[in-house]
């Protein structure tokens, strides 16, 4: 990954790289795309009440048309069960996912570490001008739980720590870097920074569990009897 390349060109391969992996057509990551441009015009918007009103019926319908057309049992190839398409429908990462920013991670095998770039719309907004802090945590631990990999071992989060050097602005391309440290036991130990140009904003440091796919299987079935049948 070059520095020089932008937030849009890493973007961009990003894409191409997930629609040649999952066989999802473009147009799924373009509407999302067109949801997150909504997403982020729509709290600052002066726009007339009787127009946000039918537009929020039409929204509703579209919810409607969506729900016609479930997808396909996901396929692709994943180290666990249920997550062949994790790049797509993650809150973080993924493009077909419109509260995504999205960031994209890139891995680092000789290195053990993942790099990432991430800009947040006004939609993450806390302080003024600066992304709210609930969602740069969020962003930390996506990259620290796939930094996790380099373990031998997939992980999930069992504590970490956050220490914000500085603010975080919105609109701006950042930075970062997750690094997988050690291991004891299922114990996973790794650790992340988040840039804003040469200001380091955010360090973490974090504990991750490791689990196996026979874990994730039964979430999987979990997730097909709760969340699929309601």
């Amino acid at each position: 990954m070059s520095d020089a390349d932008s937030i849009e060109e890493r973007m961009n391969r990003h894409q191409a790289e997930i629609e040649a992996a999952t066989g999802n057509a473009p147009g799924k990551h373009e509407f999302a795309a067109a949801l997150r441009e909504v997403l982020d015009e729509l709290a600052s918007s002066g726009a007339p009440d009787d127009f946000l009103r039918s537009e929020a019926e039409r929204v509703r319908e579209l919810a409607a048309e969506l729900r016609r057309h479930p997808a396909p049992p996901a396929e692709g190839a994943s180290v666990l069960t249920g997550m062949e398409n994790f790049h797509d429908r993650s809150p973080i990462v993924g493009l077909a996912n419109p509260i995504a920013p999205p960031a994209v991670l890139e891995h680092f095998p000789d290195e053990q570490s993942v790099r990432g770039t991430c800009e947040f719309s006004k939609a993450f907004e806390g302080g003024p001008g600066l992304v709210h802090g609930g969602f740069l945590a969020a962003l930390l631990d996506e990259a620290l739980g796939v930094v996790t990999v380099y373990s031998g071992s997939a992980g999930m989060t069992g504590e970490y720590t956050l220490r914000y050097h500085a603010p975080t602005r919105i609109k701006v391309p950042l930075r970062l870097e997750a690094r997988y440290d050690s291991r004891d036991g299922r114990k996973l130990y790794v650790s992340a920074d988040l840039w804003d140009g040469e200001t380091l904003t955010v360090h973490a440091t974090g504990t991750f569990i490791a689990v196996d796919d026979a874990k994730f299987e039964a979430f999987a079935a979990a997730r097909s009897e709760h969340v699929e049948a309601s």
